[in-house]
């Protein structure tokens, strides 16, 4: 128990880690409270197992933090130039080919690029949409012309996260590509390959279609042949787990392997045999997620039982679990793999009880070696179905927004001949790769088991009311229904004797050492509490998110405000949990000073995750799926909306007023850009110091708000446009008078921001030790009592 104990705090950690934030550091420090109370109290073996188990959360947080996929990108790293033109690279196809109907997806590993005629050396991988055909292999070396574009976020999918998580962040859809070379991949993956596609072209030469791509998927875990009507009928019946690799083709592969080399090299020399067997296989259908946690629990059985050893199942999913996550820590948000581990969690904990469930019921009617009899029928084809469904019905309802009221029925139906697929499709593929007559002849009693496995699927599926679409659930009802689900496992587990007794002891035998421990943590966290309270300040930060805004501020009476979120989702929540009390999760008022993805990226995750008070923005419509999106959160969430006028007033009760000086009562038109000049420009005041947050807006902006005759004059200033060229006339900025000017803008840029010229008239205006910069100084902290200011930069802090 005590290795089950561990994993799951050390998966714990990973997950705790990607929604706390908690910065490296902070974590690292904190492991030294679980080594204490291990050395303190090492006598107590209750106090050892709480403290090694609190080393392992952190050390899952710590290793969560070491694998978070790259915000910034230097010269040396091929994503740095997305959205910059046309460039050509050249690089070696360092995966399987996935092939779709009309392209096939390429993921290249780049070596060198090519841009402005100037070729450099490069590291990254990108993913390019080629043509059908021509056909590439693994291991062919090309070189690409195209653009290179940075992956796009999807109105409720982040494709950009999801490539992130695989190392890819920088995809091409059009390219023009050369074949400059074959076989430049590893000799043995080539092999394995090679010999998938045979198997996979016999497969379609002894079976006709559906049943062929059904059985390709099967076996080798090539699913994208699959109609897209009968892929429908499978999920409207949520048994599109029999087309994915499972424990169950491991444990026969393993068993083949096994049997083969006790005939071959005899039983001492076997499980080398069976393990390599395991090894081989997984590589050749793709090692996913799914098939490597089936693959690590089949080795350690095959490895106990070479020992004489009984193998525990959960110990060894949560051990999968743990060395998968471990080398990936991504792997945990892999769907796959949540399948995949929940569907076994619930075959672990749930199958014998209801299989015990299910005799007495019969028993009541059957006498009990009927019973057991019926049960043993009723064992694969549904209770273990429905042991599985218990643990993954939160997750398939999550991610695919559907309810299947038929999946017992159709699985009821299917799985008693799955085995039969496997045997006979397997047979038929080996023979036809041996001789093709041979293999057709078997294919034909394939065919029967395949034929049977469509036809069930498309009846049920066709049900009236077979699956419901219950559109977005919420996530926490996923996580309250799993935490009824712990709750009541843990209950019907306990002796009624032991229930009774559960509060004694908790109370009577605790220990005086892990009482002092639990103060010790509490005092800590009171401790970081209290260290996070309002100071008495008006704090402004201008975050650091590359190119675009984001800026909180925090009041003397700690409301919290949050203007615009920059480019990158993950930098913003990134820099939130830096900055906010670890308990608090919400924001009195966001405000979103225009629609351009530079600002308003980082604030769809900030609507999602926060509990936001209200939102302010200009109303000028935006055509994209982001704003959209905006909307529907705050439409979804019902956050009071209002729109933001020339002369609104918001006071947030601590002496400080925030004032929005642009738009007026009528947006702006025909203007160069309208999108720009019309964001949303406020002035935040407290006693003798100002801040002007300009947004984006442009010359023709910046006229009409000197032409208004609002007080403009303000102590610090945040740049427009980030130093555009077409920003900060020097109208403006006589009109503002600033004395500490911040320009929030990303290094190294695509568009040469800050504008040499404004740069210049900034110097003019405030002197050139008052510019600060976010692509030199990073995050900058302003912070005043209203009559000075204090300036605080990533470097270091300053007078």
């Amino acid at each position: 128990m005590t290795l089950i104990y561990l994993g799951c705090a050390w998966l714990a950690g990973i997950f705790l880690g990607s929604f706390l934030h908690l910065p490296a550091e902070f974590v690292g420090l904190l492991t030294f409270l679980p080594l204490a109370s291990f050395l303190l109290w090492r006598k107590d073996q209750r106090v050892r197992l709480i403290s090694v188990c609190f080393l392992s959360l952190l050390l899952g947080a710590l290793r969560f933090n070491a694998s978070a996929p790259l915000q910034d990108f230097d010269e040396g790293h091929l994503a740095y130039y997305n959205d910059q033109g046309w460039v050509r690279i050249e690089g070696v196809v360092r995966a399987e080919p996935d092939v779709r109907d009309t392209y096939t997806n390429l993921r290249v590993e780049v070596t060198k690029i090519e841009v402005d005629g100037q070729e450099r050396d490069v590291k990254g991988i990108v993913l390019v949409r080629a043509p059908r055909y021509p056909e590439y292999d693994y291991g062919d070396a090309l070189e690409i012309g195209g653009v290179l574009e940075t992956p796009p976020e999807l109105e409720d999918f982040s494709y950009r996260e999801y490539l992130a998580r695989q190392g890819i962040y920088s995809i091409l859809w059009r390219p023009q590509i050369t074949l400059k070379n074959h076989d430049q991949g590893s000799a043995p993956r080539r092999a394995l390959l090679a010999f998938k596609r045979r198997a996979q072209r016999v497969i379609a030469l002894i079976l006709h279609e559906p049943q062929a791509a059904l059985l390709t998927g099967i076996l080798l875990g090539i699913e994208t042949g699959i109609p897209a009507d009968l892929a429908k009928a499978f999920s409207a019946t949520s048994t599109t787990h029999i087309i994915a690799i499972s424990g169950f083709n491991i444990s026969i592969i393993a068993g083949l392997f096994s049997g083969l080399a006790r005939r071959l090299f005899g039983k001492r020399r076997a499980m080398p045999v069976a393990l390599a067997g395991i090894i081989i296989y997984t590589i050749l259908v793709g090692a996913s997620a799914a098939v490597v946690r089936a693959a690590i629990m089949g080795c350690l059985y095959v490895i106990a039982t070479h020992y004489g050893r009984q193998t525990e199942a959960l110990t060894s999913l949560i051990a999968a679990a743990t060395l998968m996550t471990l080398l990936n820590p991504q792997t945990l948000w892999d769907l796959g793999f949540q399948l995949s581990f929940a569907a076994t969690l619930g075959l672990i904990l749930y199958t014998p009880p209801l299989q015990s469930w299910f005799e007495r019921l019969l028993s009541k009617v059957l006498s009990p070696g009927t019973a057991r009899r019926a049960v043993e029928v009723l064992n694969e084809a549904l209770i273990v179905t429905l042991a599985a469904q218990i643990t993954t019905l939160p997750i398939i309802v999550y991610h695919f927004r559907q309810l299947s009221l038929v999946t017992l029925l159709s699985n009821f139906l299917i799985l008693p001949a799955q085995p039969g697929v496997m045997l006979w499709g397997g047979l038929a593929t080996m023979a036809g790769l041996i001789w093709l007559p041979l293999g057709q002849v078997l294919g034909w009693i394939a065919w029967l088991f395949l034929t049977y496995t469509i036809r069930a699927v498309e009846i049920t599926a066709s049900v009236p009311y077979a699956s419901l679409n219950l559109g977005h659930v919420s996530p926490g009802l996923v996580w309250l229904y799993y935490g009824l689900l712990a709750g009541a496992t843990l209950v019907s587990r306990q002796e009624p004797s032991r229930l009774k007794s559960l509060w004694r002891r908790l109370t009577d035998r605790l220990s005086t050492k892990v009482l002092i421990a639990v103060l010790i943590t509490a005092a800590i966290l009171v401790w970081a509490a209290v260290a996070s309270l309002p100071d008495g300040k008006l704090h402004v930060v201008f975050f650091d998110v590359g190119e675009g805004d984001a800026i909180f501020i925090q009041t003397p009476g700690g409301q919290q405000i949050l203007v615009d979120g920059g480019p990158s989702p993950t930098t913003l929540i990134s820099a939130l949990g830096r900055r906010m009390p670890f308990w608090d999760r919400s924001l009195d008022l966001v405000i979103l000073t225009h629609a351009d993805e530079d600002h308003i990226a980082g604030l769809i995750p900030v609507l999602e995750r926060y509990r936001v008070g209200q939102v302010l923005d200009s109303g000028y419509e935006h055509d994209s799926p982001m704003y959209e999106r905006w909307l529907e959160l705050i439409e979804g969430k019902g956050i009071p909306n209002h729109l933001a006028r020339a002369g609104m007033r918001i006071g947030t009760g601590d002496g400080v007023e925030l004032v929005v000086l642009h738009p007026g009562p009528e947006l702006m038109n025909y203007t160069d850009a309208d999108a720009n000049n019309n964001s949303v420009v406020t002035r935040l005041v407290m006693g003798q110091v100002s801040f002007l947050l300009s947004g984006d807006i442009e010359e023709a902006a910046e006229g009409r708000l000197i032409a208004s005759g609002q007080e403009l004059t303000s102590t610090v200033l945040k740049i427009p446009h980030h130093g555009s060229s077409t920003s900060s006339s020097a109208a403006f900025l006589k009109a503002v008078n600033p004395e500490l000017a911040v320009i929030s803008v990303g290094a190294d840029n695509r568009f040469g921001h800050p504008s040499p010229q404004v740069l210049e008239r900034l110097e003019e205006s405030v002197g050139e030790g008052r510019i600060l910069r976010t692509d030199e100084d990073g995050t900058i902290e302003v912070v005043t009592d209203g009559e000075r200011i204090w300036v605080k930069t990533d470097d270091e802090p300053a007078p």
